[in-house]
């Protein structure tokens, strides 16, 4: 992407979107006690869907200057919303009992997909050439119905009421 827009040294580019996204976290917190952790991780899925969308096009009419633009607002749609929050409700969404080895479970499932995307990412670079992002937005549409049908509303709840909400769709 910044190779295509003129930046020959990909530590530049590497620089540049790690400091975009560090400043979104700051807001995460405030955001979610204002708008719900839920929400807000529904709307992390839809604006990277969105920014991914936007990227392909971006590749496909080689505007590299929008796709820099839309990899800048991924990477903040990623950063106030599904990058710190899912640490979060990994947490709250297990009962005492399990807590510590759900937790556990899950960040390693968390790592292990950002180990395959690392590694697999220049393969579908490569294979797919300005179409690389279709399968990301394949899979943000899957993650964000998957989101909306399985996660909870987790802020201000304690275990107890998110266990609650569980049973209850489990009922119906």
């Amino acid at each position: 992407i910044f190779s295509d827009a003129g930046i020959s040294d990909s530590r530049v580019g590497t620089l540049i979107i790690d400091f975009i996204n560090i400043w979104p976290a700051f807001f995460t917190g405030v955001l979610a006690n204002r708008f719900g952790a839920r929400n807000m991780i529904l709307w992390g899925l839809a604006g990277m869907f969105i920014m991914s969308v936007l990227m392909t096009v971006a590749f496909i009419v080689d505007v590299s200057a929008l796709s820099i633009v839309f990899t800048a607002l991924y990477v903040i749609a990623f950063g106030v919303t599904l990058g710190p929050l899912v640490w979060v409700m990994t947490a709250d969404i297990f009962p005492d009992s399990i807590r510590a080895s759900a937790s556990s479970l899950c960040i390693g499932i968390n790592w292990l997909c950002n180990l395959i995307v690392g590694v697999a990412y220049p393969y579908i670079s490569d294979a797919l050439d300005d179409y690389a992002y279709v399968p990301f937005v394949v899979l943000l549409a899957i993650f964000f119905l998957l989101a909306l049908k399985l996660v909870p509303e987790t802020s201000g709840k304690s275990a107890e009421e998110i266990l609650a909400e569980y049973d209850s769709r489990r009922e119906k």
